[in-house]
C-alpha cells in the first residue's frame, strides 16, 4: 500500500507540474506573437513568413 501511495503522490505532482509548465508556455508564445505583431504588420507579412526569416537570421 505504501508503494501506491508514494506513486501516487509522484504521478499528481507531475501532473501538476506539468499543467504549469503548459501554462507558462502558452503565455510566452502568446506574449511573443503580441509584442512583435506591429513589426510584422508594418511589413506586411503573414506570422509563417515573419517568424521563418527571424528563425533563419539566427
Amino acid at each position: 500500500m505504501d508503494l501506491y501511495t508514494g506513486l501516487t503522490a509522484f504521478a499528481v505532482a507531475f501532473v501538476v507540474l506539468a499543467a504549469v509548465a503548459s501554462v507558462v508556455a502558452l503565455g510566452v508564445v502568446g506574449e511573443l506573437l503580441v509584442r512583435n505583431r506591429r513589426v510584422r504588420l508594418a511589413r506586411h507579412q503573414t506570422i509563417r513568413a515573419y517568424y521563418r526569416g527571424l528563425a533563419l537570421s539566427h
